[in-house]
């Protein structure tokens, strides 16, 4: 079996987020999240490299790892799949937790071929990461 790592792992190794698609595995790292789908990982992967390509310049840090702090991709990771949520299923634009990411985002494209992924900087920026206890 291929071992994809998850676009949006952060969001589910920090708990909160799920994904039908999601399993855990251990990398020399530690233990990580891996997509079980190929097809699945493809299209997460672009939505969340369409996120950061958007949402960078407000940061304004470019796309580099080893200047770009980490704290801005989980801002990108968790603020952008809220956002989508808000915008997909307006019910849930409340909600602190996604219980689908691979589902939320096959539903986003369902609805709107392009999404407008500018219209989630917002959501980006305003995340707030929470404090470690």
């Amino acid at each position: 079996m291929e071992n994809y790592k998850c676009a949006f792992s952060n969001t589910m190794m920090q708990g909160g987020f799920a994904c039908d698609q999601a399993g855990h595995v251990v990398r020399r790292a530690g233990p990580d999240i891996a997509c079980q789908s190929q097809a699945a990982h493809e299209q997460c992967e672009q939505v969340f490299q369409q996120m950061k390509a958007a949402a960078l310049p407000a940061f304004g840090v470019e796309d580099d790892l080893l200047s770009m702090p980490h704290s801005v991709l989980v801002k990108i990771q968790f603020g952008g799949l809220l956002g989508l949520q808000a915008q997909v299923h307006a019910a849930d634009a409340a909600a602190t937790t996604v219980k689908n990411i691979h589902a939320l985002i096959d539903a986003a494209l369902q609805k709107q071929e392009n999404i407008s992924y500018a219209s989630l900087v917002e959501n980006m920026t305003a995340y707030k990461l929470k404090r470690r206890g």
